[in-house]
């Protein structure tokens, strides 16, 4: 038997209100393997996961950037505009707060990584190694301080970089260039 044809127009399946796209499935991707990965492994181990990732994806990075400037080596103000944009051309909204000599604070009130990196610490190691790894490239050192997180409910990030040893708190991550060992740096 047939089904009988009604006079009910369907909608077209491509017009229907379905909150998904590539950004869509891009959020959902991440927060779900970060959701996955703080479960099993617990965060501190996903954060060196994510961490190992961020050291290949900050390698290539920090390459283009220098190609495109025709330099070998980022001074500091090419570094601190080279990190601000990066984040944002990502679909972060970063911004350079206050600088001395020791230290580079940044601000930042939309995640690159949107609703994925909600509860999920983990992701911000992106941050923290990309900014920690080229600085370190370009001053021989460099720590990462998170202070404040969207992804642990925070309305906005505060990142500080210091480019000089210092006392490090619980949460601080070091980091030293890529050809010095932590002993030479």
């Amino acid at each position: 038997m047939t089904p009988s044809a009604t006079n009910v127009t369907s909608p077209s399946i491509g017009s229907l209100d379905i909150e998904f796209d590539h950004h869509g499935l891009f959020n959902a991707l991440v927060a779900n393997m970060a959701e996955l990965l703080e479960t099993i492994a617990g965060v501190e181990d996903a954060c060196v996961y994510v961490s190992s990732i961020a050291a290949r994806l900050g390698a290539d990075i920090e390459k283009q950037y220098k190609t495109a400037l025709g330099t070998q080596n980022l001074n500091r103000n090419q570094l601190i505009e080279v990190l601000i944009d990066l984040k944002n051309r990502a679909g972060g909204n970063f911004s350079l707060i206050e600088q001395d000599e020791d230290r580079v604070v940044f601000g930042n009130g939309a995640c690159p990584l949107g609703k994925a990196a909600a509860n999920h610490p983990s992701l911000c190691m992106l941050t923290s190694n990309i900014f920690g790894r080229m600085a370190a490239n370009t001053v021989g050192y460099a720590a990462v301080d998170l202070e404040q997180t969207i992804a642990r409910g925070a309305p906005g990030c505060r990142v500080v970089l210091h480019l000089k040893r210092t006392e490090l708190g619980p949460d601080t991550r070091e980091y030293f260039r890529d050809d010095a060992s932590p002993a030479s740096a």
